[in-house]
């Protein structure tokens, strides 16, 4: 399942040199693939817990400046039963920003959400 969103950032979240700044991609990434694993609807049932990071790397390919527009296309490689994989995609256009992978622990995630099914939860 993927994940895509649009949206510009403001003059607060820009670096030094007016670009946008590495912590605003890095969240990015962060939220963009918790929200893919979210979006999965396997064998595990929905995700609305989806665990906690276990690693998170971004790769600052380009930049962004003010005024342009990202794309964060976000999508969910694989969820075990321990470990969930995510990669996450942002550019501008048809430029590359950046490229984050998102690692998460997901064992107690699946009982948690398990635990709301059988409340009656969706």
């Amino acid at each position: 399942m993927e994940c895509l969103a649009q949206g510009a950032f403001c003059f607060q979240r820009t670096n030094r040199l007016g670009g946008c700044h590495g912590g605003l991609l890095s969240t990015i990434v962060d939220v963009g693939g918790s929200l893919a694993i979210a979006s999965e609807s396997g064998k595990h049932g929905l995700m609305s817990a989806t665990g906690v990071s276990t690693d998170l790397n971004i790769s600052f390919v380009s930049g962004a400046k003010l005024g342009d527009k990202l794309t964060i296309d976000s999508r969910c490689d694989k969820i075990g039963g321990s470990l969930a994989y995510t990669t996450v995609e942002i550019s501008v256009g048809d430029k590359v920003v950046a490229l984050g992978r998102h690692t998460k622990f997901v064992r107690l995630a699946h009982k948690a959400n398990a635990e709301r099914k059988m409340d009656g939860e969706a």
